[in-house]
């Protein structure tokens, strides 16, 4: 099936569900529904954490903590999503106005269907792979339990997915069955939110991408048709879209700055609690602990490296443009037309960024600095242990 939009069915569903959607009826009861939920579980996930705030218990705690920030993180998400609803339904309809332009010309058609295929792909893929990841992580205390069936490990009390205390009785049935699938819910949506935002932000890129891929497109076709006469409207329109270009990728700027910020802040802690979890179960020899860790870790660093890749690709993907308009018979052209391609060219080569809190921009330098500030941190916990 060909795509006629850069955002996937699925990506489509789950802003619906956030009632940050254009047009969604009960979208304010959707949004509610969705941010009490979380917070609800939140609180005795942080009932847990101050429960069990001792250093006899800093594995537990640690543990606990990494879930209970990755939920906190989905909160702020979710809220920030639809304060700034205008700006994403913004981008919506510019995305529409774009593929409508698109679907008049075949060349600009065939490059937004690329875009559009890779940008599904992608979103499909992350979804399989954290829905896995999600999975794993809450049936490995399961699995833990299953296999240390001996009488040093504690085998007699019931355990939930999530680390969570309750204030009142949840042992007895059917109160503890109901509980851990309502636990079990929580955490797969907070897995499902990861891939909204996730997914939304590499949609978003990848259209720009693709505008731009139009722009370079049409610097090509201005060098064939320079003796044409054909050549100020092509350039004119090429200004124009160029123009879209820089205002789309600055809102998305706006749309994301607070979340890409608390995500990495959240995700360099999640990294450095898992990491905590990894050197201890190392030592203990704890080994389904070790390789759960080891996954959620994994899941985590992925999660920082897609937003950071996004970023990259952006700034990247902007300066072709500078270099097909170089690339382009400009010197043959009117000395007007020619003026206008080399402002282009000065224009272009201020790189389009998605920022983090405007204090950082999202490339892969950024990433590395997460990594390098997590593993210093577990290779000093790795000696001190």
């Amino acid at each position: 099936m060909i795509a006629t939009t850069t955002i996937s069915p699925g990506l489509k569903i789950g802003l619906q569900c956030f009632g940050v959607w254009p047009n969604v009826p009960y979208s304010i009861v959707n949004c509610l529904f969705v941010m009490s939920s979380i917070l609800i579980v939140q609180y005795f996930q942080y009932l847990y954490v101050f429960s069990h705030f001792k250093l006899s218990e800093l594995s537990n705690l640690v543990d606990g903590l990494s879930s209970t920030l990755e939920s906190s993180l989905m909160f702020i998400k979710v809220a920030t999503l639809w304060k700034n609803r205008h700006l994403l339904h913004q981008l919506l309809a510019a995305m529409n106005n774009d593929w409508r332009e698109c679907n008049n010309i075949d060349q600009h058609k065939n490059i937004m269907t690329i875009k559009a295929g890779i940008s599904h792909f992608c979103f499909n893929a992350m979804l399989s792979f954290n829905t896995f990841a999600a999975i794993l992580y809450l049936l490995g205390d399961y699995v833990i339990r299953f296999v240390y069936l001996t009488k040093d490990y504690n085998n007699s009390s019931l355990q939930f997915p999530i680390k969570a205390q309750f204030p009142f009785e949840t042992e007895q049935s059917p109160i503890f069955e109901l509980l851990v699938l309502v636990l079990f819910l929580h955490t797969m949506s907070d897995s499902f939110a990861i891939v909204i935002v996730n997914g939304l932000i590499f949609s978003l890129v990848f259209h720009v991408s693709g505008q731009i891929d139009i722009i370079c497109q049409g610097f090509k076709t201005i060098s064939k048709n320079i003796h044409s006469g054909s050549s100020a409207s092509t350039l004119g329109m090429l200004i124009e879209r160029h123009n879209r270009v820089i205002l789309f990728s600055e809102q998305i700027g706006k749309l994301f700055s607070f979340i890409t910020l608390m995500q990495i802040a959240a995700n360099t802690l999640v990294i450095c609690c898992i990491g905590f979890v990894i050197t201890v179960s190392y030592h203990e020899t704890s080994v389904f602990v070790l390789l759960k860790a080891i996954l959620a870790y994994v899941a985590i660093t992925i999660e920082a490296f897609i937003i950071c890749l996004a970023g990259e690709y952006l700034s990247i993907k902007s300066k072709s443009v500078s270099e097909a308009a170089y690339e382009s018979l400009w010197y043959d052209m009117p000395s007007n037309q020619g003026k206008i391609i080399s402002f282009m060219i000065m224009r272009s080569q201020k790189r389009l960024v998605i920022t983090a809190g405007k204090i950082v921009n999202l490339s892969l330098e950024t990433f590395a600095s997460i990594i390098k500030a997590s593993a210093s941190y577990v290779s000093v916990l790795h000696a001190i242990y």
